[in-house]
């Protein structure tokens, strides 16, 4: 049996601070448009900023994923169709009150559980730094999976997938840069329990800046046997959107199909962005 201590420590970019997404829900909230992209025919390109500050050319916004829509959000986002197996439950939290209550807080779970270090301190921040100041909209899903089965455990796997737009230009590599310099290997540890972080990496992601670790809980030196153990994290830094993907009960393989899914939708809305610029 995995112990409480591990099983709260390894909460990474879920609702930590908050309500459990555990029963259908749905919150509603303003949308925002859109910024479209298109560019002049036949004339020379002429390079200005607009409001925002971003460069457009002709006075036309580049192809560049800006804000995207409450409509968009849907569509880029992992569903139901996507996931491994057919969910036993889904949420979803329209929001930012969602955000702000659930991920973005300030708590001290990993340094009250681990040695006061630069890693736990690291991580009681992760969710604050990566999320910032000022997202102007939000989705989030929370799918439970069924237990696996042949198991002995009635674990069941839970994957997170959000989104949250800005008025500004995405990129959370300063965050992920302290966390692989202060947190990868067994930097955190506690009695005979030891969480091994390290640094996912999606391969054939080089269009996509895609970021994020891997934590396992490890007991008198060995991985804990259970999927409750193993926790993974990815973001996607996508225009002026942030989009993570989490998930706890997923092996290395599994949450890889699952996070180049991901990367993969996104990309496709990219591309149409390009062929309608």
């Amino acid at each position: 049996m995995v112990s409480v201590f591990a099983v709260a420590a390894i909460g990474l970019l879920t609702g930590c601070g908050g309500s459990s997404p555990s029963d259908a829900e749905v919150e509603q909230q303003g949308t925002q448009g859109a910024n479209g992209a298109t560019t002049g025919a036949e004339e020379p390109a002429t390079s200005q900023e607009d409001a925002s500050g971003r460069s457009t050319q002709n006075g036309e916004e580049d192809a560049e994923p800006h804000a995207l829509t409450d409509e968009e959000k849907l569509e880029v986002l992992l569903s139901t169709a996507d996931m491994p197996v057919s969910p036993e439950g889904h949420s979803t939290y329209e929001s930012l009150s969602y955000f702000q209550e659930s991920i973005a807080v300030e708590y001290t779970l990993y340094q009250e559980t681990f040695d006061e270090s630069e890693c736990s301190a690291v991580m009681d921040r992760i969710n604050i730094d990566l999320i910032g100041e000022e997202p102007q909209s939000g989705l989030a899903h929370a799918y439970t999976l069924p237990a696996e089965e042949g198991s002995d455990e009635d674990y069941r796997p839970h994957i997170y997938v959000w989104v949250l737009s800005y008025d500004r230009g995405v990129d959370t590599s300063s965050v992920w840069n302290h966390v692989h310099e202060h947190c990868t290997g067994g930097q955190l540890a506690s009695g005979t329990e030891e969480v091994e972080i390290a640094p996912f990496t999606l391969e054939d992601s080089a269009e996509l800046r895609t970021d994020g670790i891997s934590m396992v809980i490890h007991r008198d030196g060995e991985p804990i046997a259970s999927p409750a153990a193993v926790r993974h994290s990815m973001t996607v830094d996508f225009g002026d959107n942030l989009v993570m993907l989490s998930a706890v009960g997923l092996d290395d393989s599994e949450f890889a199909e699952l996070a180049a899914v991901q990367a993969q939708k996104l990309a496709d809305h990219a591309e149409t962005l390009d062929e309608e610029a």
